[in-house]
């Protein structure tokens, strides 16, 4: 017989201090605290108030604190595993655990086999046969006493060559358990190699191309075919390279390309471009428009921010906000519609996510992105702009028009959720979202852990299971994933707030407990402008039954409800967002209508 639970029966404090620090140690478990957390009513027993517990008697803030700390200092030693990979910067190598799991992986590893951390290793992309032999390899490896090391040769067609695979185990790597490490000979092309190439040798970017497929074991003939060309212009391009490079044949080339990886390059300057790798080499322009990339740019007090300029350089501008799981990279069907529509798309990337330096401890969030914003507008020359808002951005787009008087000439809001007079916050069925909301509100210490947590699950679990998890609540969203032009731009993207070298833990939290202020005098201080909502009828984040009530208080809003969409409302109806966004840019471009003569 089940023993019914109690009503209104205080919680077990100690099963939750237990669940507390479970997640410090498997931040996976967050999510079966998440829902303990609804089901066990357990809001009050977190409420700080003036830096107290409601109830001292039942104070849990020490226990968070101290979990916390925990959980960074195990997050910092897996980033150790990053040490392993370093040597390897121009192959392809990772680390795995017992259970064959990636837990870590490097550039040119994510590039060859197209997996990340989190991925299984037989999720590698490797011909049936050679997986099998390299699974079967290194469980060996793994149970080996002492430590070994196995060499795995294969033979393949499609890299016009063998490939070679070190395996060896790396004895308590992993908090007393061993991990393997696999090096393979696949070589990692990197920026600065080409950088290398024409700054020493003189090399073109065509010729640059050339090496890049040489090195791959690729022939003329298939380069050729390739790069839609002559086998002869290409053989004229070998011999072009050769005689700069002063070596004596093609296999002379490969071999003293491969030697690059410890020559210094210089550093990128204010203003250019940071390396971010593509999944993907292709000499397809619209593929190289969606993974070509970020540029940075040094803000007046010195810190670096990156950002996204997507579309034509010429085109219209627009401001585009990228939400809390960085929404940045579009893909190749939204890509091509910029550029039909000649739309300029500038991404901004706040303060502490991606490769933006972080937020200044004592900096408010919404002002500083606000500051950064209409900074990086100046930067383009840009007076006048619409400004696209995600989710809850919209306090970004409302905040950037009123510091900035004349800046933003539209807002366009894509699931964006202004908040009630009063600062009611529109809070939809999500159990994720409704227990950051109330811990932002209440609990600082449980918001910052729960955020810490988040980033280091999807380092854990890689940022494609994380974005499932993210995603399940949303029957829209899960079908998206499955889009393959979608989903390798949505796992990118994610990677930015939760990557093996990003974490915005600090920014994420910050901005949570931002959004729950009383912000609704921005909200009608944005009156004048034209403002459209799309909010997606799938998205659990967002009650649409409170929809009137923003019709009642903001009545010069267009809102329109959109179908068979959810949290990534941006990536299902791209079409007719692009051309809204599209249109907003036009009218901001055109010149401003002359005042009417006074009577």
């Amino acid at each position: 017989m089940t023993e019914k639970k109690v009503e209104n029966a205080p919680p077990d404090l100690d099963l939750i201090i237990d669940r507390i620090y479970q997640i410090a140690l498997e931040p996976s478990s967050l999510d079966g605290f998440i829902n303990l957390w609804h089901d066990e009513g357990l809001r009050d027993h977190f409420y700080e108030a003036d830096g107290e517990d409601r109830n001292p008697a039942k104070s849990l803030a020490s226990h968070v604190q101290r979990a916390d700390s925990l959980l960074q200092r195990d997050d910092n030693m897996r980033s150790d595993l990053d040490e392993f990979l370093r040597p390897y910067i121009n192959l392809s190598a990772l680390v795995l655990n017992c259970a064959m799991v990636v837990e870590a992986i490097n550039s040119g590893g994510q590039t060859a086999f197209r997996i990340g951390p989190g991925s299984h290793l037989r999720d590698i992309r490797l011909p049936p046969k050679l997986q099998s032999n390299l699974f079967e390899i290194t469980k060996a490896v793994l149970a080996e006493t002492p430590p070994t090391e196995r060499i795995l040769k294969a033979d393949l067609e499609s890299k016009g060559g063998t490939i070679l695979f070190r395996i060896m185990q790396l004895p308590e790597a992993l908090h007393g358990s061993p991990a393997a490490l696999i090096v393979s000979t696949h070589f990692h092309w990197r920026d600065s190699i080409g950088t290398f190439l024409c700054g020493v040798f003189g090399l073109t970017s065509a010729e640059q191309e050339v090496v890049r497929m040489l090195v791959q074991g690729q022939d003329a003939k298939h380069i050729a075919k390739v790069r839609a060309t002559t086998d002869g212009t290409v053989r004229g391009q070998i011999k072009s390279i050769i005689r700069k490079m002063n070596v004596r044949s093609q296999t002379d080339i490969v071999r003293l390309t491969m030697t690059l990886g410890d020559f210094p390059t210089d550093a990128p300057k204010a203003g250019s471009d940071v390396t971010h790798t593509s999944p993907v080499l292709t000499s397809n322009w619209l593929e190289a428009e969606v993974w070509k990339p970020f540029k940075t740019l040094t803000l007046p007090d010195g810190r670096k921010m990156t950002y996204h300029d997507m579309g034509p350089s010429i085109g219209n501008p627009i401001l585009f906000s990228h939400m809390g799981s960085c929404m940045v990279r579009w893909s190749r069907p939204m890509i091509r519609l910029a550029f039909e529509h000649n739309l300029r798309v500038i991404c901004p990337i706040r303060a502490g996510y991606g490769h933006s330096a972080e937020l200044p401890s004592a900096a408010d969030p919404i002002e500083t992105a606000s500051a950064d914003a209409a900074h990086l507008a100046r930067e383009h020359g840009i007076t006048r702009v619409p400004y696209v808002a995600q989710g809850t951005d919209f306090l970004f787009a409302a905040d950037v028009a009123t510091r900035f008087p004349g800046l933003i000439s539209e807002i366009v809001g894509v699931g964006a959720r202004p908040c009630l007079p009063g600062g009611q916050n529109i809070v939809g069925q999500g159990r994720w979202q409704r227990f950051f909301v109330s811990t932002a509100r209440n609990s600082p210490h449980l918001v910052q852990f729960a955020s810490r947590a988040v980033m280091a699950m999807s380092r854990r679990i890689g940022p494609g299971p994380m974005l499932r998890q993210l995603c399940k609540d949303s029957a829209a969203d899960l079908r998206l994933l499955e889009d393959e032009d979608m989903n390798p731009v949505l796992v990118a993207n994610l990677s930015l707030m939760a990557g093996p070298a990003t974490n915005a833990a600090q920014a994420f939290a910050s901005e949570y407990i931002a959004f729950q202020s009383d912000w609704s005098a921005s909200v009608q201080a944005v009156a004048d402008l034209s403002v459209s909502l799309f909010l997606a009828k799938e998205d659990p984040t967002f009650d649409l039954s409170a929809i009137p009530q923003l019709k009642l208080h903001y009545p010069w809003m267009t809102i329109e409800v959109v179908e068979n969409a959810g949290l990534a409302l941006m990536f299902q109806d791209y079409e007719r967002l692009i051309a809204k966004m599209a249109q907003a840019a036009r009218s901001a471009a055109l010149p401003p209508a002359p005042e009417a003569p006074s009577a």
